[in-house]
């Protein structure tokens, strides 16, 4: 009888596909002849959060308490947060209470009483951590510099209609340049 397992999925952003992960997930079960009893998926929450406060996580948690299964996967170690202490914490939640963990992007089986693990573990949490405060710290100096963040803000439907109407036989290339030169503000 091959193992149960369960795995866990997170993006930071709405629309990022969570999907990619889910197919990594269901290929290494399959690879390595484990019985994938479920997929926990947590879609737009941030990896900064306390993943022992995220919904699909703790449904996660309380789904191998309840059903005796003990062996988490997990795409990436971003995916169990990008915050290093919380990780951590969550991480070394996890060990001792009997789960083992697999990061399955890096080949990594979680053991922080293995000196090689804990130091691959820790470096990718800090990396990750310092890969979000980096971006944090760009985005502040952008508003800063008054540099609009996100896709601009959306056309109505009738004013794309209304230039159709008028540039019909041109390309929606061309006609796209020429709404950008009359000034309104959208992506291509």
């Amino acid at each position: 009888m091959s193992a149960r397992v369960v795995g866990y999925a997170r993006v930071s952003v709405r629309g990022e596909d969570v999907e990619v992960q889910v197919k990594a997930i269901e290929a290494y079960a399959e690879e390595h002849g484990l019985e994938l009893v479920g997929v926990f998926r947590d879609e737009a929450v941030t990896g900064a959060s306390n993943p022992f406060e995220r919904e699909a996580f703790q449904a996660m948690y309380k789904f191998c308490r309840d059903n005796g299964v003990n062996t988490v996967l997990i795409y990436d170690l971003t995916r169990l947060g990008r915050s290093l202490i919380a990780a951590v914490e969550a991480l070394r939640r996890l060990l001792k209470e009997g789960f083992q963990v697999y990061f399955i992007r890096h080949n990594i089986k979680a053991d922080l009483n293995d000196p090689a693990s804990k130091v691959m573990i820790y470096t990718l949490l800090m990396v990750a951590e310092l890969e979000r405060d980096f971006m944090k710290m760009r985005q502040e100096e952008a508003w800063r510099q008054g540099k609009i963040k996100g896709r601009p803000p959306k056309v109505s439907d009738q004013v794309i209609i209304k230039y159709l109407r008028k540039y019909g036989g041109l390309s929606k290339k061309a006609i796209w340049k020429i709404m950008v030169g009359d000034g309104l503000n959208l992506s291509y």
